[in-house]
């Protein structure tokens, strides 16, 4: 049943088709581009592709299918409708031919409305474990993510936090080095100049003393 949920997407939204592909005559399997009617739909519409299209259709095809109630009713209406267009646009007349044919085999408008109520509340329903679905995953696959992603970003910031403390740390050892290689170049140069200098002074000392020992020897 070609186009089932692109007909259904269709209240809400119009498909062209994608200007890198364009589709050949009776083409079912062209890339489409949702242009929504409905300003809601809007993002999530454009956001689909060709296959999600497909995808989505062949899950509501198997869940009529599954879901079909015996003899002919809306499901089958539908189908038949969707055959017959490319032999009869016109929808009212493509509806009052539908009808009567499945007519003869026992559906009465009661019973297509009753039906096409039925439907509806099996794709509601259908909805409901969907969501409960997508929210099983979601707590599975992304909150868990969220949390490790939280702690990652703490790890950073905290990091971030210790690296600065330890820069300014090291900036800190750095110019106390330097201060320090200040003094030891300055004590330096001062006890080189002090042992220089109590060499001459020594080495004086030692000559006077000299001196004086010869003068005693010689005066005395």
């Amino acid at each position: 049943m070609a186009n089932l949920f692109k007909k259904a997407l269709g209240l809400f939204v119009e498909f062209e088709p994608d200007g890198n592909s364009a589709p050949s005559p009776g083409s079912n399997t062209a890339a489409y581009i949702p242009q929504v009617q409905d300003a809601p739909l809007k993002a999530t519409a454009a956001a689909m592709s060709a296959e999600d299209v497909d995808k989505f259709e062949q899950h509501f095809l198997r869940l009529f299918e599954q879901s079909n109630l015996p003899g002919p009713d809306y499901f089958e209406f539908w189908k038949m409708m969707e055959t017959l267009e490319s032999h009869l646009p016109e929808e009212k007349a493509r509806m009052s031919a539908v009808f009567a044919t499945l007519g003869v085999q026992g559906l009465t408008k009661d019973k297509l409305l009753q039906t096409a109520a039925q439907y509806k509340m099996i794709v509601e329903q259908d909805r409901q474990q969907f969501d409960k679905a997508a929210g099983d995953k979601a707590s599975q696959e992304i909150e868990g993510r969220k949390h490790q992603l939280a702690d990652l970003e703490k790890a950073i910031a905290d990091n971030a936090a210790l690296i600065q403390k330890l820069t300014q740390e090291i900036q800190a050892a750095k110019d106390n080095a330097n201060a320090l290689r200040t003094e030891v170049t300055e004590y330096e140069r001062k006890i080189a100049v002090s042992r220089q200098g109590y060499q001459v002074a020594s080495e004086a000392m030692i000559n006077k003393i000299i001196t004086d020992i010869q003068k005693i020897q010689t005066s005395l």
